[in-house]
């Protein structure tokens, strides 16, 4: 009887078209999503709501690369899950499987548990293999978008800007006049202690405004300014005499605080100042009585140095940093080194405006170390009360505890064993005194005293460019395995493909071609409780007139070797189309 054919005249080519479709299609997106990653390539990572923006951006860039993956994997897979499709028909046209073995066969494209089937794996290595390899090209989705990344980098360039200044010898905003000239310094002004107060209960320089408009800049400046140089120990011991100074109790010598100016070298004949430097005793007292160890004492001698500062800004935050501190000249010997008679102080008028360069200099100075004076020279005594110990400050403007110099400290009660004074470490406090000196002139030079002087000098603009890189070999080899191992697979199927057409045997995956397989009567009395148990193979069924479908090895035409015949003895030759 005549039967009719599974495969129409082309349906073998179909096959054919899609695995090379798939392939040259995957191919070409490989190569577009290489072109939009070169196109992303060390360009600014943009953010925004127009299109343009929204693809140049992080989110969109990687949203991109993702789709470009998940397609080109897409594609591959399709490929070579049509080539697995000839492999198996192959398989099943060659050995007898058992139907677990062949439902692990044809669900493994999208069941990883098929692998589990040993009958799956004894039987069809080569689909086995395949199927295994589809499941891997979905890690291109996961690997290739990462050969895009993002990169900052610190941009710098050069360029002008206006910073603070203060000419210490155009302006005398930091002391006071009388309104004779022959008396001149007056004491420091109201600006000065306003900057020193704030510095020294702050504990840190005034904030600086930035020269940058908001943008990240920096600048090195060097200029001349007061500094302190401070050591443990007395360089003049005879200033320390607290015994001539005040009124104290031999009880309670020595004091636990006292300090007074001085001046370490004898002040030049054309130094109009004297007392620039400063010495300090310390001497702790426990239950009401000084220590034995005597106390201990500082020198702190004033400098006229050239500050070498570093001033850093990210956006409205200031970095202030003093990279080095270089001491010319003691304070007490500077003498005139700007044009102006060395033993005229003023020009005649006693005008503010018409000193000299270096007498404006050499006050502005002595008045930041007489407004610091305010705070730090003077006596810390006790003297017997009525009912306890009494504790004086002199003057009442002496900072003492605020300063963080005393480490512990009480005097309540009315028992004498209340009064305790602790000092920090006196090798702590040297530090402490010239970062206070630093700490004000940093206020001054940034701005603080006056605003409106300024000067012209070289910024560093730094700007972070957030950029992309592109990784093209890691993107390729990526690919490239992926579409090479693809190719493999593709050849190995095609060859199925056409050995599957050759025979006349079903080469597609439509439902279709599952039907006409499983289409023969004596599948019907099959057990199919027992999967593992029962073997198919497909080809020519005896009973079918050679038409390809599953059966038992027993009822398929197969000639020696496992190969089939063309036709049983006795068939007509109409039945001989169908194997060819």
């Amino acid at each position: 009887m005549e039967r009719a054919s599974t495969q129409s005249p082309h349906g073998h080519y179909v096959p054919l078209l899609k695995i090379v479709l798939a392939w040259v299609s995957a191919l070409a997106l490989a190569g577009g999503h290489h072109a939009f990653y070169a196109s992303l390539d060390n360009r600014s990572v943009t953010s925004g709501t127009t299109a343009s923006l929204l693809v140049h951006s992080q989110v969109g860039a990687s949203a991109v690369g993702t789709t470009f993956a998940i397609l080109v994997s897409s594609l591959l897979a399709a490929s070579a899950g049509t080539a697995f499709l000839q492999c198996a028909w192959r398989a099943a046209r060659k050995h007898a499987i058992s139907i677990s073995g062949l439902n692990a066969m044809w669900s493994s494209l999208t069941n990883l548990f098929a692998f589990l089937s040993v009958d799956f794996w004894r039987t069809a290595q080569g689909a086995v293999i395949v199927s295994g390899l589809v499941w891997a090209f979905r890690l291109i989705v996961t690997f290739a978008p990462g050969t895009m990344t993002i990169e900052t980098d610190v941009v710098t360039v050069l360029g002008s800007c206006q910073i603070p200044t203060f000419d210490w010898g155009g302006t005398g905003l930091l002391y006071d006049v009388q309104a004779s000239a022959s008396s001149l310094y007056n004491g420091p002004s109201l600006l000065i202690q306003r900057i020193v107060g704030a510095t020294f209960l702050g504990g840190q320089p005034l904030p600086p405004t930035s020269p940058c408009d908001h943008s990240n800049c920096s600048y090195l400046v060097s200029t001349n300014a007061p500094s302190y140089s401070c050591s443990v120990g007395a360089q003049n011991a005879s200033a320390l005499n607290w015994t001539s100074a005040v009124h104290l109790d031999p009880t309670f010598s020595p004091p636990p605080y006292f300090a007074t100016g001085t001046d370490i070298t004898a002040p030049s004949s054309e130094n109009p100042f004297s007392n620039w430097d400063f010495q300090a005793h310390y001497t702790n007292y426990t239950n009401n009585f000084p220590v034995a160890d005597g106390g201990n004492n500082i020198t702190c001698i004033a400098y006229n140095s050239t500050y070498n500062v570093n001033h850093t800004f990210a956006g409205t935050t200031a970095s202030v940093v003093i990279e080095s501190i270089l001491p010319q000249q003691i304070a007490s010997q500077m003498s005139p080194n700007i044009s102006g008679d060395p033993g005229t102080w003023s020009i005649p008028g006693g005008e503010r405006s018409a000193h000299t360069a270096w007498y404006n200099a050499t006050a502005n100075y002595y008045a930041i170390l007489d407004s610091i004076a305010a705070y730090t020279i003077g006596s810390m005594i006790i003297t017997v009360g009525p009912t306890s110990p009494v504790v004086s400050f002199t003057p009442s403007t002496i900072q003492l505890g605020e300063w963080q110099t005393m480490q512990a400290g009480s005097s309540t009660g009315t028992a004498p064993s209340q009064l305790n004074y602790t000092w920090i470490s006196i090798e702590d406090i040297p530090p402490m005194f010239e970062s206070l000196l630093q700490n004000i002139t940093l206020s001054i030079l940034t701005g603080a005293a006056d605003r409106s002087q300024s000067m012209t000098t070289t910024c560093f603009y730094s700007d972070n460019n957030t950029h992309f890189v592109y990784n093209k070999r890691r993107l390729w080899l990526i690919y490239g395995l992926g579409l090479g191992v693809t190719l493999l697979c593709d050849f190995f199927g095609i060859i199925a493909l056409f050995q599957n057409k050759a025979f006349g045997g079903a080469t597609g995956s439509n439902f279709g071609d599952f039907l006409a397989a499983t289409r023969n009567p004596e599948l019907n009395e099959l057990n199919l409780n027992e999967p593992g148990r029962i073997r198919l193979k497909y080809g020519p069924v005896l009973s079918e007139g050679g038409r390809y479908a599953f059966g038992r090895p027993d009822t398929l035409a197969v000639g020696p070797g496992g190969t089939e015949n063309s036709l049983l003895e006795g068939a007509d030759v109409k039945d001989s189309q169908f194997l060819t």
